[in-house]
This record gives structure tokens, sequence and C-alpha cells, in this order.
């Protein structure tokens, strides 16, 4: 259920939607975009995953979009972010995006944002590439671990634990009795009773 907005709300909602105007009842915005069809099916499919759609009417290349939720009477929250994704998508038509902090500028634009475009390394090896198989090969370079001892290879089998025991296999013989560690009886088990016969 979406909440109505009062008047102060929706006044400071606005601030950050510079181009809306409105008040309480309904916020509006009037764009005029060469690609009119483009930014209408964007808006509808925008309008399609907020379940919640603007009123348009339009004039030639100029489109109008009215926003208020009808079944609260007013303004509300979806409103608002509906506003605010319309701005993105008419920033889009017209090649242009809004960076993190806010400025806008042009698509193609690669100097002159406030941040610095990383490309990322692969994790995985790319032909004529391999993973290191050393820890000195690897971007860290570190061969020893915290206990000072070398640093196994990176695909190196691991050791078997040394206080894991002896292997347990199936018994062989149905009936017989495993024999168990310190000779404790075996559990749930019972010693075979050797009857002697005396002749």
């Amino acid at each position: 259920m979406a909440t109505l907005l009062d008047d102060r709300l929706v006044t400071d909602a606005l601030r950050g939607l510079e181009e809306w105007t409105g008040g309480p009842e309904s916020i509006r915005r009037t764009v005029t975009v060469e690609d009119t069809e483009g930014l209408l099916a964007a808006v509808s499919e925008t309008a399609d995953s907020l379940n919640h759609h603007p009123d348009i009417t339009r004039d030639g290349n100029a489109v109008t979009f009215t926003l208020s939720t009808h079944s609260e009477g007013g303004v509300t929250e979806l409103d608002i972010a509906l506003a605010s994704r319309i701005d993105d998508l008419v920033l889009m038509t017209q090649h242009l995006v809004r960076d993190a902090v806010g400025q806008v500028h042009s698509v193609d634009e690669t100097t002159g944002t406030t941040g610095a475009t990383v490309t990322a390394t692969p994790a995985y090896p790319t032909e004529g590439e391999t993973t290191p198989a050393r820890p000195a090969e690897s971007s860290t370079g570190d061969t020893t671990s915290e206990d000072a001892m070398d640093a196994p290879l990176m695909n190196q089998a691991g050791t078997p634990h040394q206080d894991a025991g002896p292997i347990v296999a199936p018994d062989p013989e149905p009936g017989s009795i495993e024999p168990q560690p310190g000779n404790a009886p075996a559990p749930g088990m019972h010693e075979r009773a050797e009857s002697t016969e005396e002749n």
C-alpha cells in the first residue's frame, strides 16, 4: 500500500525533481524529445515494473506526464520514484546520463566524470595466460604462511589429517567383530562364546 505524502514532503521531493511541478494532489512534467516513441515505450516498461502508470498527454513531440496515486487521492512515494525514473529515461533519449553525484554528462563522454574507469581482470585464465601455480607468481608474492612454512602449490592435493585414524572398510565376513582401539569391545556387539567341548 502506498503512503500519501503531505504538502511538505511533496515540496521536498520536488526539490530533487527539478523539471517537475505540482503539489500533494499530482505532479507533472512536460518534455520534448526527438524519439517520442522510444521514450513512451521505455516509460511504459518502467511503469509496468513498478505497477504504477502515469497519465500521458501527447502533443506532437511534446509529452506531459502527470503522476498521482488515484487509490490514495494524491501523490505517494510511488509517484516520486516513477518521476525519478522518467527523468533518467528522458536523459537517455538525449544520450545523456546522470552520474552517482547527480552530474549530467554525455553517454560518450569518457573524461570529466568524478570517478575513474576501472577494467577488472578476469578471475579465470584467458587464452595465452595461466593461473599462477605458486604464491610467488601471484599478485601478492607471499611465499610463506603465518607459521613460516612454505605455502603449498595452488592445485596441490591436500594431505590427509594425521589424526584421522584408519579407514574403515565394510566387514568382509558378516558377524565378525572388528578390533577396537585399546581392545575395547565393539559397541552393541558381543564377543562370540567359544564352545570348548571336553571329551
